[in-house]
């Protein structure tokens, strides 16, 4: 696979579709019987499902994904990828996944895993003969997921835990607590016993910390890393990295829904030397689901039956609630209530989310709630799930008082009665997703407006108006030589708590704590976490615009500007002036970051801050970009010739 600077951030076929051609060609005379069902790159990560033809017809519903978790959750030189598919009515999910490198990252690899699982979702096709399944998918991984923050229509998306066999393979990374001396010691006495206490993944899994729902089968293979290339010598080299067990292949069966998976086989190919890693391979047996079809449909007769015989009699049915007040939440918190719903009767009872008499949709896009349907018998109990998160693509009306946390839930059950559940909150507005124009009229932080101080966007902005105290007190931050010199700046990311300490000073105007955001407890060689959290809010707070830097109507337009001088002179001058105002301190300071980068990586820094930036445009709703991939270089272009030709721009 291509691991040049250029590889992590662009994509290309060439070396997939080599590799398929190869492992089909690997088959020899039995090449012919497969074909391949699926294969997803990321960079240097790919996955390929390959079966056997006869198959086939019998799979279904193919679905692919890949997150990346570089630098910023942007770059592609760590991430997942994942194909899910349906084999009769079996759901089966592989991942394949790089996570982050070097003994002493054990959080970021756990970060890693908790974003692919997070971030990796399938489309997925609902089929009314397999709906019961889904109810058998909320187990662990699931509320691992809403744990998380994860607030998702399970319905029409599937996650990595929603399928009855999840396999997860890869680079995992996870090293051995152990000095390199003393690894190859116990392993020159085959004491591989004495090391397994000491494997990274096996203490992270044990502590619930990450990979806690899976099985892995027992090790009795030698440490699969690092070899000299082309020998089977451990790392002979100057930096003699310690022998681990770094690439690894676990599973997830769902305990509800399929019988657990049989391990055959989990070794190593120790004879392959073509790579510092041996490939590691897994053998494993599972049973399909498959549905007799003339039993479903004698069973959905006697149903159909039984539900038309006890139409005329009347069921009995409480909900063990009829209000939910989620109190405070917060820009892109998960909050989740749950309420029973019972059937007391005799009778069979359906049941259904109905939107209210003047609406067209069971719930608002900022609450979930599942199941939204069901079956229950005489006696049986549900448990329903409703959960609020307010994210980026609906805060704006939250932000500026238009839209509120409140809503009216009406749950039919069928022969019974209608249940209302009043669900509401007080959202806490945050600066992130508002428009430009607004925040730069705000002389107080946004927890200090009261209603009747709100400024509404659509106000006349004048040049009096100055850059977003909020976007400032970002830039200022960052913007200073000895902060901009750090190497690891702009490619690696933060962390999830010190960015929502930093959002909060943002929204309440407290001041930054230098201590915290420069980690004076850090050790010497570790750089510290502040600065990058810090790149991390810069370019979620652009993301979150309603109406980004170059606005929607001109987005063409700047696109053209690229190879125009007066196609630039001309979004110049349309330019709403606090947008011209932003783009001009933000590319001034994307060219100091470049200027102060370590001469090591400033061509790579520039690469990934032109892949970064191009939240600075996005294409209009309902523009069709008939070459995605063509569009985002398109946009990377514009970047690049801002930073390059800024001069000519400003003049």
């Amino acid at each position: 696979m291509e691991t040049n600077k250029d590889a992590y951030v662009r994509y290309d076929p060439t070396k997939e579709n080599t590799w398929v051609k190869a492992i089909l060609n690997g088959l020899g005379h039995k090449a012919d019987q497969y074909y391949k069902v699926a294969s997803q790159q990321l960079v240097t990560i790919l996955i390929i499902v390959i079966a056997k033809k006869p198959l086939q017809s019998f799979i279904k519903d193919v679905s692919t994904n890949y997150v990346p978790v570089g630098f910023m959750n942007i770059m592609g030189n760590k991430g997942g990828v994942g194909i899910r598919l349906r084999f009769h009515e079996s759901y089966i999910c592989f991942v394949g996944c790089h996570l982050a490198a070097f003994t002493d990252q054990i959080d970021r690899r756990n970060q890693d895993f908790n974003e692919i699982c997070k971030r990796l979702v399938f489309q997925h096709h609902p089929n009314p003969a397999l709906d019961y399944v889904q109810y058998g998918w909320n187990d662990e991984g699931v509320s691992f997921l809403e744990t998380h923050g994860v607030c998702r229509d399970w319905w029409d998306e599937a996650s990595v835990f929603h399928s009855d066999y999840l396999i997860w393979l890869g680079d995992l990374n996870y090293r051995i607590n152990l000095s390199e001396p003393e690894i190859k010691t116990r392993l020159r006495r085959q004491a591989l016993d004495a090391l397994l206490p000491y494997d990274q993944l096996l203490i992270e899994r044990q502590a619930g910390r990450a990979f806690q729902m899976f099985e892995e089968g027992e090790i009795k293979f030698m440490p699969t890393y690092k070899f000299d290339a082309g020998t089977d010598q451990y790392d002979s080299s100057i930096k003699r990295r310690a022998p681990s067990w770094t690439d690894r292949i676990l599973w997830k069966t769902s305990s509800a829904t399929a019988p657990p998976l049989e391990l055959l086989a989990y070794d190593c190919c120790m004879q392959l030397r073509l790579s510092d890693h041996k490939p590691v391979y897994a053998h494993m047996k599972a049973k399909i689901r498959h549905i007799d079809r003339s039993k479903l449909k004698e069973a959905k007769y006697t149903l159909e039956k039984m539900l038309s015989t006890s139409a005329d009699v009347p069921g009995q049915g409480r909900i063990s609630g009829n209000i939910i007040d989620f109190e405070n939440v917060a820009f892109m918190e998960y909050k989740e209530h749950t309420l029973v719903l019972e059937n007391t009767g005799q009778i069979l009872a359906p049941f259904r989310l109905i939107p209210k008499s003047d609406e067209t949709t069971v719930c608002p896009p900022w609450l979930l709630v599942y199941p939204k349907s069901g079956i229950l018998g005489p006696g049986d109990k549900v448990v329903i799930h409703i959960a609020v998160m307010v994210d980026r693509t609906i805060s704006t009306a939250f932000n500026e008082g238009v839209e509120m946390l409140a809503t009216t839930l009406v749950i039919r059950m069928e022969n019974v009665s209608d249940f209302f559940v009043e669900v509401t909150g007080k959202y806490q507005p945050t600066c992130f997703g508002l428009h430009l124009e607004r925040l730069a009229l705000m002389t107080v932080p946004i927890t200090a407006l009261t209603p009747n101080r709100t400024v509404q966007a659509t106000e006349p902005i004048g040049q009096q108006a100055t850059l977003p105290k909020e976007l400032w007190r970002v830039l200022n931050f960052l913007w200073n030589e000895n902060m901009l010199c750090s190497r690891t700046l702009f490619f690696e990311h933060g962390n999830r708590v010190t960015a929502e300490y930093i959002r909060r000073c943002l929204d309440t105007g407290d001041p930054f704590d230098t201590n915290r955001l420069l980690g004076t407890e850090t050790p010497d060689d570790e750089e510290p976490v502040g600065p990058r959290s810090m790149v991390d809010i810069l370019v979620t707070f652009l993301e979150c615009l309603p109406e980004p830097v170059i606005p929607q109507t001109l987005y063409t337009l700047a696109i053209e500007a690229t190879d125009s001088s007066e196609a630039m002179a001309e979004l110049k001058e349309r330019l709403p002036y606090i947008h011209l105002t932003v783009l001009l301190h933000l590319i001034s300071f994307l060219q100091d970051a470049i200027r102060f980068a370590p001469e090591m990586c400033r061509v790579a820094r520039k690469a990934q801050i032109v892949h970064m930036f191009t939240v600075l445009l996005r294409p209009p709703h309902g523009y069709k970009e008939q070459n995605p991939l063509q569009g985002q270089q398109k946009r990377e272009q514009f970047v690049d010739c801002l930073i390059d030709e800024s001069i000519r721009f400003i003049l």
